[in-house]
């Protein structure tokens, strides 16, 4: 179904512009995302709940409502100033895993360029979920999802403590610290729970405490690598 809007005043126009911020989100129960290839992975998903659009696009089943809109307006909604044509309104489900043998853990990862790329990065190397700590930032704020390009509408999220899931699993906590193992010795489980740390200060120390293997990466030359980026090394070689 086609619908068209021509006032910023629309009260669908609102209701989306409100869902940038957290509280919307948590109060509506839904959150935005735009572009082409997010739009794909929502729709195989079937998470997408109304499309705003510069122009109405083929193929979208007929019980989702497109709004055709003028550039104004979608700037007004848009996560990232310049939309690509199309931003969309999704509901926030939390998927069960069909299996946790490759699980990512985020404990306490705030920035959230940072938890879309890993998001990014675990859906193209198969792992079966991440689990953000409570002290992780929001996975439906607008930069994760730009920075997922739409991994988040097929990968299980979830927001538990490690302690739910460690108990049948080898928790490997990627540290900095004398003891840890290289991890080019490293060899894989066949069931386990990857921990990244906080952008500034790492794993937590009860974190590292559940820890049953402790690694790191070689490095030369400076101290320590983007999160994301040590991310996305530990889950290559560990796939």
């Amino acid at each position: 179904m086609v619908k068209y809007i021509e006032s910023k005043e629309n009260n669908k126009i609102k209701h989306a512009a409100s869902l940038k911020e957290s509280k919307y989100r948590k109060e509506y129960g839904e959150f935005l995302a735009e572009g082409k290839k997010a739009l794909e992975l929502a729709l195989s998903a079937k998470n997408v709940k109304e499309i705003f659009t510069l122009k109405a696009l083929e193929n979208i089943p007929n019980d989702i409502t497109q709004y055709v809109v003028k550039p104004d307006l979608l700037k007004k909604i848009s996560l990232t100033g310049s939309p690509e044509g199309i931003v969309f309104v999704s509901q926030i489900v939390e998927r069960k895993p069909k299996r946790l043998n490759k699980v990512v853990y985020l404990d306490h990862v705030n920035d959230p360029g940072n938890v879309g790329t890993i998001m990014r990065t675990a859906l193209a190397f198969s792992y079966d979920a991440i689990i953000l700590s409570e002290g992780s930032c929001d996975p439906y704020n607008e930069k994760v999802v730009s920075a997922s390009k739409g991994a988040i509408f097929q990968l299980p999220i979830l927001r538990a403590e490690l302690s739910e899931f460690c108990k049948d699993k080898t928790v490997i906590v990627s540290a900095l610290n004398d003891k840890a193992k290289d991890l080019k010795e490293l060899e894989t489980p066949k069931s386990f729970i990857l921990v990244v740390g906080n952008e500034a200060s790492g794993v937590s120390k009860e974190t590292l405490e559940s820890a049953d293997i402790v690694t790191k990466i070689d490095i030369n030359n400076i101290d320590s690598l983007n999160v994301a980026v040590a991310a996305g090394i530990l889950m290559n070689h560990l796939r």
